[in-house]
């Protein structure tokens, strides 16, 4: 093998191992809760997500720490109160969201969506996407 191609295997190992750690670094970063939620048919309620960070990791204040792309299972199953919900920062640091959602028929739905999520630890800021998936259990 001539030492052009060994020189670019190991330039493309190096990339992938760097690449594989800052992606292992980023999910131990945070901690996602999730509160689903249960109503009646046509009853306002809500999900609560909570994004906390771990081992010296801040989230961002300058951020703007959002839920975007929200979705349910079934079309028309759901109405959600807002297609942005903002993060809002907590006095403990993390990131509260509250999904405002009504059950437009029964059973459970799955709802789904995209966090979109900044933090940082010793000057440098990450942002992520994470996948919200959530459940509302609506009755009669």
């Amino acid at each position: 093998m001539s030492s052009i191609f060994r020189s670019i295997a190991l330039v493309s190992a190096t990339v992938f191992c760097l690449s594989s750690a800052a992606a292992a670094e980023k999910d131990e970063a945070y901690k996602l809760s999730v509160e689903n939620a249960t109503a009646k048919v046509g009853e306002a309620t809500s999900i609560k997500a909570v994004l906390r960070t771990v081992d010296g990791y801040t989230a961002s204040k300058a951020y703007n720490n959002r839920l975007i792309e929200l979705s349910a299972d079934e079309k028309d199953s759901v109405d959600f109160a807002d297609h942005v919900v903002k993060g809002k920062l907590q006095d403990d640091g993390s990131v509260a969201f509250d999904i405002g959602v009504t059950p437009q028929t029964p059973g459970k739905h799955m709802i789904n969506g995209v966090f979109r999520f900044g933090f940082h630890k010793e000057g440098r800021m990450n942002m992520l996407s994470i996948p919200l998936i959530a459940e509302v259990d609506a009755t009669e």
